[in-house]
Order: structure tokens, then C-alpha cells, then sequence
């Protein structure tokens, strides 16, 4: 009886310490957990649930020429803030340094590649170039002629370039890579808050979420450890070190020479 009264205890006090471990897991990951504890199960972690993109939905789209090709849509703001030079002392301003380190990114994208940018600035709210096999010139050019202003609407950007790239996984027939890039300076605006359109595209694609922020504390609500990829920039050479993380698993991207030119 004594024998069986200690195992009893035995086990109480193991499981005891297991929920302990656990909470202090959960409590490691970050402010994050409030977000997954919403019952958030990205689309990487449902198995064989395989059902992005819907191709019922896009019968007349067509073929790609290239299945495998990667895709990278560009999410560039262009809101007032971005005029400030506060943590970038040596440069005229935080879209400078934005659009230098992006002329370098385009610049280094595998030939066969596609790009898409889209901005929120003076102009409004709208894509400056439709997903497609550009010349890295086309995509510099539209980050060139953003014009300063306005606010951060995070959630429409991030709605937008979950299309623009479901569309082009319909053409692709779901194979290839897809990265939304969203390079930014600050929350967004009231009423345009992320999380219900992050939710969707980390539960309905594998379309990895890439955030650069400059002067950004690491409690950003782009921020998810384990389910987006957030990089700190406060200058160019942060910020392309950002951008690498997004082009490195590109057979052809040499991080030495990356580096070298910004």
C-alpha cells in the first residue's frame, strides 16, 4: 500500500513539473502567444491539407511558363514618418535608405523570378507593379516614385499582396516559392490593424510574411516568432542584412556580395 502511495506521489509531482516546463516554454516565445492562443494553426503545420491555392476559382487564369518559379511582392511604406532621419543620422531620411537597399534587393533576385510592389503614400493606397517577371530597373522605378505621406495601412497592403500572390500560385498550380515582403517604419493606422489579415494568410497559404521595420521596438504586431520572419533595421546595413534573410535560400545569392554593394 505504502508502495503504491508513493508512486502516486511520484507521478503528481512529475506532472506538477511538466506543466511548469511548459508554461515556462510558452512564456519564452514572446508577447506572440496571445495571438496563437487564438487557435491559430499556420498552413505548414496542418498536415497534407494541401488546399491553397483553390484552382476551381482561377480556371481562366493560365499556365506559368516555369511552375517552380519564386515570387517576392514588396509591401514598401511610404507614410510621413518615413521622412524622419531619427535613427538613420547619416542619411536623409528612412526612405533613402529604404529605397537603396531595395535597388540592391531587386537587383539580386534570380533572373527568372517575379516581383510586385505595392505602396501606401501621398498617391494613396495601390500596387506601383503587378506580379510578373520584371527587370529589376521596373521594380526600382516604382519604389523610386513613391511620394511621402499619408498613413500605415498594414492590413489592406498585407489583403492585396495575399492576393496578388494566390492569383499567381493558381498559375503556378501551387508549386514555387511566395514571399510577402513588408519593409516599414511604424504600427499601423487605426482601423488598419494586421492581425485578422496575418491570421488568414498563415492559416490559408504557405506564403512566408518577411517584415523589415526600422526604429521599431520588437513588441511590432508583425512580430510572431515561429510563424513570420521579423528583422530590426536602424540602418543600411541592417536593412540589408534584413533583405537577405528574405533572397538566401536562392541557389544564386552570394551574402559576401550582397553586403559589398550596400
Amino acid at each position: 500500500m505504502k508502495l503504491i502511495i508513493i508512486i502516486f506521489i511520484a507521478l503528481f509531482v512529475a506532472k506538477i513539473l511538466m506543466s511548469a516546463n511548459e508554461r515556462a516554454e510558452n512564456s519564452s516565445q514572446g508577447d506572440y502567444n496571445l495571438f496563437a492562443d487564438s487557435g491559430l494553426e499556420s498552413y505548414g503545420k496542418q498536415g497534407t491539407l494541401n488546399s491553397w491555392p483553390d484552382l476551381d476559382s482561377g480556371r481562366d487564369t493560365g499556365l506559368a511558363s516555369d511552375l517552380m518559379v519564386a515570387n517576392y511582392y514588396v509591401v514598401i511604406d511610404g507614410s510621413g514618418s518615413m521622412s524622419g532621419a531619427d535613427c538613420v543620422p547619416n542619411s536623409p531620411n528612412k526612405m533613402y535608405v529604404a529605397t537603396k537597399a531595395l535597388d540592391n534587393f531587386f537587383d539580386k533576385l534570380p533572373a527568372e523570378s517575379n516581383v510586385g510592389v505595392y505602396a501606401f503614400d501621398r498617391k494613396g493606397n495601390s500596387e506601383r507593379l503587378t506580379l510578373g517577371n520584371h527587370s529589376s530597373d521596373r521594380a526600382m522605378k516604382a519604389v523610386h516614385n513613391v511620394v511621402l505621406g499619408g498613413g500605415t495601412p498594414l492590413s489592406l497592403a498585407i489583403d492585396h499582396g495575399f492576393e496578388a500572390l494566390t492569383n499567381q500560385a493558381r498559375k503556378q498550380l501551387g508549386y514555387g516559392e511566395y514571399h510577402l515582403v513588408i519593409v516599414t517604419d511604424g504600427e499601423a493606422s487605426p482601423g488598419y490593424e494586421p492581425d485578422s489579415s496575418v491570421e488568414r494568410l498563415l492559416k490559408n497559404s504557405p506564403i512566408v510574411l518577411h517584415t523589415i521595420g526600422f526604429c521599431i521596438a520588437d513588441d511590432h504586431s508583425l512580430n510572431m516568432p515561429g510563424y513570420t520572419v521579423y528583422k530590426s533595421a536602424d540602418n543600411p546595413q541592417a536593412l540589408a542584412k534584413g533583405l537577405e534573410s528574405v533572397l538566401a535560400e536562392s541557389p544564386d545569392f552570394n551574402v559576401d556580395e550582397f553586403r559589398s554593394e550596400i
